[in-house]
């Protein structure tokens, strides 16, 4: 006969083992199972974000892997070109609640309005313009050409909007604009 638990051989008959001190009647524990199932979930996690990789690119496979974990994630790294006497949005959608880091740099051109507003002060600032809108006033900026701001921010839509009220006459025709948007948990 041998031990259930470490497999030596013990005399027939024996209710516990000479050798481990287990009790020859109690099956041995299991504990392969948990494994399995961890397992097998983090085969699913890799899974799903090899697919969202492969379909949509890794990029939004990133911003994923961070939104579920809480990880410093950057929303927006890019160069935009704004004409002379215009303004651009750019949507900022943070995925959790966390503290948002806007860097902002004029590489080329006129000196920028910035504003932070939310989703629905879209509609106002396209049909009255600027004089009604309600925006963040920790993210606020008049005629700047290097722009960085932090503060808290809850999870929802928002838009940078950047605004050139030069005429261009005088002034540089467009403005290279580098901006950065980056959340932190």
């Amino acid at each position: 006969m041998n031990c259930p638990h470490c497999a030596n051989a013990i005399p027939d008959g024996s209710q516990f083992c000479n050798h481990c001190g287990m009790s020859t009647l109690a099956k041995p524990r299991q504990t392969r199972g948990k494994y399995v199932y961890l397992l097998w979930a983090a085969l699913a996690f890799l899974g799903l974000w090899f697919a969202v990789r492969y379909t949509a690119g890794s990029r939004p496979a990133n911003r994923m892997v961070a939104a579920i974990a809480h990880t410093p994630i950057t929303l927006t790294d890019e160069t935009e070109n704004l004409r002379a006497s215009s303004w651009r949005a750019m949507p900022v959608q943070p995925p959790y609640n966390g503290t948002l880091d806007i860097t902002l740099r004029v590489m080329r051109g006129n000196p920028l309005d910035v504003v932070l507003i939310d989703s629905n002060q879209m509609d106002g600032l396209k049909n009255s313009g600027w004089q009604n809108i309600e925006s963040n006033p920790n993210f606020n900026a008049v005629k700047t050409t290097t722009y960085h701001r932090t503060a808290p921010i809850n999870q929802g839509t928002y838009f940078l909007v950047m605004r050139d009220t030069s005429l261009g006459i005088l002034s540089q025709s467009a403005s290279d604009v580098s901006v950065k948007v980056t959340l932190n948990p």
